[in-house]
């Protein structure tokens, strides 16, 4: 059996060896991260190249974001202000179990999806691969994504069905960002004019392009959702030459396998859907509470409606390099907020946010602890070879 479907005794054996050998060092958040060339060995120097390159860059583009947002908070006498000023402390607090549930949901609906397809994978395993998969996403430099991790686990208690196993993770992740930018365009149908007519000229003309451009990638990606679901569509040998476009050939490989894999199951992706507002839902709830909890004037805060538009680009940017998610949140927040409100505020909000995320991600930790020497060569199993739709 190819390496591809199942790793060889061999590479447990030498993952183990170079545990062993202390080659694996290097610890953040928890994780054991495979740095130099202990967690590289076995691969092309091509490859190696690439990845340190790809985490070095990762590294500098997370510094550069957090360290322009720091400057700029540095610089404003009000942000010291701001932090130090009284907050509602319980309503604030809220905010922690409101994302716990609606990451507790995410990895719900990736079982919902796996089970369909008749994956074995149960509830314990499926919980335990989300909450270590949403910690490895939050390592600003770590080799291996929380996705990639799923898939990998997955694939271990599915050896044969790889393809499936893959598919349901990318499956997962497309209907989650499609109900973001749904959730975002129905918003921006409902927002008051009166909310717009609080801001200042050039922000109003920001938020008004941002709805635009939500409402025109929703309509786009359900006409390519509904595309995708025709059964002559997705068998096309069309999309197999596709396969080596640049640019956008890959992602289109994914989407067709993915698609051929579920287009039977329109109950199974409405409900995912539906979950997927659940979800998106609780964590726009989760900002509007900071947002009440840290700006306590009523005339500082921006309308309800405005955190419905301006959260989905930002969880969006949350993929991203850490302090992506920051940046996008800070500049769309101030450009939502009345023109009396502190500069910063989105920044602050930010903030909150990732010591939420911080705080959920020590569950990945605890079930990390309690399987180290395997998650440990799950991990850097996904990080040797990605799990692909191949």
């Amino acid at each position: 059996m190819s390496r591809t479907l199942w790793p060889a005794s061999g590479a447990w054996d030498s993952a183990r060896s170079r545990i062993g050998r202390g080659e694996c060092y290097g610890k953040v958040g928890g994780f054991v991260l495979f740095c130099g060339l202990g967690g590289l060995r076995g691969l092309s120097f091509d490859v190696q190249i690439r990845k340190v390159i790809s985490t070095i860059g990762k590294l500098a583009v997370s510094a550069t974001l957090i360290g322009y947002l720091f400057y700029r908070a540095s610089n404003d006498e009000q942000f010291g202000m701001l932090v130090s000023r009284p907050k509602n402390w319980p309503l604030l607090l809220c905010a922690l179990p409101i994302c716990l549930f609606a990451v507790t949901i995410t990895i719900l609906r990736w079982n919902l999806l796996v089970r369909a397809i008749g994956l074995s994978f149960s509830v314990p395993q499926t919980l335990r691969a989300g909450f270590l998969g949403y910690l490895a996403n939050l390592l600003p430099f770590g080799l291996v994504a929380g996705d990639s991790l799923k898939a990998v686990m997955l694939i271990h208690s599915n050896p044969l069905r790889k393809t499936e196993a893959v598919a349901s993770v990318f499956v997962d992740r497309v209907l989650g960002l499609y109900a973001l930018l749904l959730l975002a365009a129905g918003a921006s149908l409902l927002l008051p004019e009166e909310a717009l007519s609080r801001l200042a000229d050039a922000d109003r003309a920001a938020i008004v392009r941002l709805c635009w451009c939500v409402k025109a990638a929703s309509l786009a990606s359900s006409c390519l959702l509904a595309v995708m679901m025709i059964p002559a569509v997705t068998r096309s040998r069309l999309w197999d030459r596709l396969e080596h476009a640049p640019v956008v050939g890959k992602i289109l490989h994914k989407l067709v396998t993915a698609m051929r894999t579920y287009r039977s199951r329109w109950d199974l992706l409405a409900a995912a859907i539906g979950m997927s507002f659940v979800i998106h839902l609780a964590y726009v709830s989760a900002f509007v509470v900071m947002t009440k909890s840290m700006v306590t004037a009523p005339e500082e805060q921006p309308a309800v409606g405005s955190l419905l538009i301006i959260v989905p680009p930002s969880m969006i940017a949350g993929a991203l390099p850490i302090g992506s998610l920051e940046m996008v949140f800070w500049l769309l927040f101030r450009a939502a907020s009345p023109p009396s409100a502190p500069p910063n505020m989105g920044l602050l909000i930010a903030l909150g946010y990732r010591l939420i995320q911080i705080c959920i991600a020590t569950i990945g930790l605890g079930y990390w602890l309690t399987g180290r020497r395997e998650v440990e060569e799950i991990m850097q199993e996904a990080d040797e070879t990605p799990p692909s739709l191949e």
